[in-house]
């Protein structure tokens, strides 16, 4: 599996270098969202561990951060980014060799934990997925491990929101499932106070989750009071 690839569309962030420091088939996440592009099957994990050694994603960068269509590099992957144990001295690394914006995109499940907080700064900005406002429809839509709970979840987004020093924003995921929570995931959105917020729809999940453009369009009035962008600018 490629550990680097693209530019890909990457909403708020232009055409970015996805790096994926798990790389593993079936994914490795504590989240089984409805709405996962890697499909349902997949290995449950809660501890943090290695997956891939720094050399090899360094070396498959190559090029790739010096191409003119490459406006950041986001940390991505096959399950959430946070589980590999060594994603902040990737982060790191790279910084020191690329002349972009190095991203990280969670799922927001291990932001409470003191080591992650302390180490959050080896990037310089962070992409939060929030997209519920009660723990029924966050079981429902992010089916996460019966560990982890939604009110831990959007207090460990409060605190790394006000202990990250780059830019923190927020990615909703709407589906029909929590379109009658947006008013409350808003009013979440609020408290935080993230520089933006990203309303995003799943391209390649069950018709039956996905939500209309009208809908998309009316979701962005629900969110006023925050810098609020939609998938639907990168169509």
């Amino acid at each position: 599996m490629r550990i680097v690839y693209g530019p890909i569309k990457s909403l708020g962030l232009g055409r970015a270098i996805a790096v994926d420091p798990i790389s593993r088939h079936p994914k490795v996440c504590n989240f089984n969202c409805v709405y996962c592009h890697l499909g349902q099957r997949g290995i449950t994990l809660l501890e943090r561990t290695n997956f891939i050694d720094e050399d090899s994603i360094l070396e498959q960068m190559g090029d790739c951060l010096y191409r003119d269509q490459c406006d950041a590099v986001i940390f991505k992957g096959t399950g959430e980014p946070l589980l590999a144990s060594n994603v902040f001295d990737l982060a790191r690394r790279i910084r020191e060799v690329a002349p972009k914006k190095v991203a990280l995109l969670t799922n927001c499940s291990l932001l409470r934990e003191p080591q992650v907080l302390d180490e959050l700064d080896a990037f310089d900005i962070i992409v939060a997925k929030l997209d519920a406002a009660s723990e029924e429809t966050f079981q429902e839509v992010n089916r996460p491990h019966h560990s982890i709970h939604h009110q831990e979840v959007v207090e460990g987004i409060k605190e790394a929101c006000r202990r990250f020093r780059g830019s923190f924003r927020i990615q909703v995921t709407l589906l029909r499932e929590n379109m009658g929570e947006l008013e409350s995931i808003a009013q979440i959105c609020r408290d935080v106070g993230p520089e933006y917020v990203y309303l995003d729809h799943p391209e390649h999940c069950d018709p039956m989750h996905r939500v209309s453009k009208r809908e998309m369009r009316e979701a962005m009035d629900k969110f006023f009071g925050t810098h609020c962008r939609s998938s639907q600018e990168r169509e």
